[in-house]
């Protein structure tokens, strides 16, 4: 049973974007709670997984270069450190992981038709479902049981865990380690990061939480990493029936989470109260800056771009337009805030003063990418850990 932490009224889905503008999007309460039992932070009462991921998903781990090299990397670390001779990915989106082993042993696990197409195309053997029972069951009388199942922004998008959970234990070897990347909960509380918490991100992991979720089904945490990006990325490593040895690196991070609150329900209620103070103080800054007489546009229409908009309440009477690289988004509206989307493009810069940073997550690559902009006046807002401007002096 969740205890409440915060509610959002009334949200649509930050990737259910609109092909004309003021069509009425669905609204959804985002209801965000504490589980005193595990210690996880998730949401509760939430829109149904088919609703979310379909063939009209939008986000492509492709279209950012941060990402592409991300997950290069990762693959090879991966292969470097473990037996990847039966490699399966949970949730390829467009295969920027998965491709760097070998097709011939590769499965992949994708519920959105477009994206499963992309990797199907590339000979990587794709299964278009939801992870669950089903699929799990076909996997391992086709090809066998995985030494290797990854898994990045995926599992927390998943409602039922223990169903999971439950099908990774049985769908790995003995010898196997299950690998999942996720946005690290304490590097949120940590950032004020606030438009983190929309519908598609259903949990929030911690170690605490994770582990203690992972116990049932007979799953360990035996090491973790954390990287920079989304704000701050865990890539958990776990192993099955204790088959590995617990790292420090573990210890090290149960103890900090503790320190900072994670499994305090008082201290959590009081972290969301700053969240919200910082929501309002985006809507005064970005108001007076447009009553001011000030151009602003957003650069970067990710599900954090729809959330703050909608958030603290910005639309397109004061944003003018937001551009983006992914084709699929390009063209169509952002719910709620009506605020079109343009294909990426440096002369729409020119008499610009100010981007509002929805990929915040990315802004040393952006910023790098816009010195002229820069150089020329411009200005880019960003709102995490709370509202600050960048010229070229601060940069």
């Amino acid at each position: 049973m969740y205890k409440e932490l915060v509610t959002f009224k009334n949200l649509p889905l930050s990737n259910g974007l609109l092909s004309t503008p003021n069509t009425k999007a669905n609204g959804y309460d985002l209801k965000v709670g504490f589980d005193p039992k595990t210690c996880l932070v998730a949401l509760y009462d939430n829109v149904s997984p088919e609703e979310m991921f379909n063939e009209d998903y939008v986000y492509d781990s492709s279209q950012s270069t941060t990402m592409i090299e991300h997950f290069k990397q990762a693959a090879l670390s991966i292969q470097n450190k473990f037996e990847c001779s039966r490699p399966l990915e949970i949730g390829s989106n467009s295969g920027i992981f998965i491709e760097h082993f070998s097709k011939d042993i590769s499965l992949a696990v994708e519920p959105c038709d477009n994206f499963a197409k992309i990797t199907a195309d590339e000979n990587i053997r794709t299964y278009n479902e939801y992870w669950g029972d089903e699929v799990t069951d076909k996997i391992i009388e086709s090809y066998g049981k995985r030494d290797m199942i990854f898994s990045a922004n995926t599992i927390s998008h998943i409602q039922n865990l223990d169903e999971c959970f439950s099908n990774v234990y049985k769908c790995l070897s003995d010898d196997g380690v299950f690998i999942i990347e996720s946005p690290s909960f304490l590097e949120l509380l940590k950032g004020n990061a606030f438009d983190q918490f929309y519908h598609e991100h259903q949990s929030y992991f911690g170690c605490l939480s994770l582990n203690n979720l992972l116990k049932k089904h007979n799953l360990s945490i035996f090491n973790i990493e954390l990287y920079p990006v989304h704000g701050g990325t865990y890539r958990f490593f776990i192993t099955k029936d204790n088959h590995y040895p617990i790292s420090q690196n573990v210890e090290g991070a149960l103890k900090e989470e503790i320190k900072y609150g994670l499994n305090n329900y008082e201290i959590l209620k009081i972290r969301m109260g700053m969240m919200l103070d910082n929501i309002k103080e985006i809507n005064r800054t970005l108001v007076d800056l447009k009553q001011e007489g000030a151009n602003i546009i957003g650069y970067g229409a990710s599900a954090k771009f729809t959330q703050v908009t909608n958030m603290s309440e910005i639309d397109n009477n004061i944003i003018d337009f937001v551009m983006d690289t992914t084709p699929d988004k390009q063209n169509k509206y952002l719910p709620k805030s009506n605020i079109k989307i343009l294909p990426y493009n440096k002369e729409l810069l020119k008499n610009v003063d100010y981007c509002f940073l929805g990929a915040w997550n990315y802004k040393k690559e952006i910023m790098d990418k816009e010195i002229e902009f820069l150089e020329a006046g411009g200005k880019f807002i960003t709102h995490i850990p709370t509202i600050q401007i960048y010229d070229i002096s601060n940069r």
